[in-house]
């Protein structure tokens, strides 16, 4: 269960972040682009990710169903 949680609005991106009852961060990035999601058991590796902007260069993947 999810004891806390909050959203972050950056001007590059936005974060939602959960805090579980066992303490792991939950993190979830994203802009109009692409997103991330991370989890994290320390508070200030959260905070540096949740920070840091998403990539600009992405590379994606498709797969076609032929």
């Amino acid at each position: 269960m999810y004891t806390t949680q909050v959203t972050l609005k950056f001007p590059q991106h936005n974060a939602f972040i959960r805090i579980d009852s066992a303490g792991h961060i939950h993190c979830f990035k994203y802009n109009n682009r692409t997103c991330d999601f991370a989890v994290f058991e320390d508070q200030f590796e959260a905070g540096e990710y949740i920070l840091d902007p998403l990539p600009t260069i992405y590379y994606s993947v498709t797969v076609n169903d032929n």
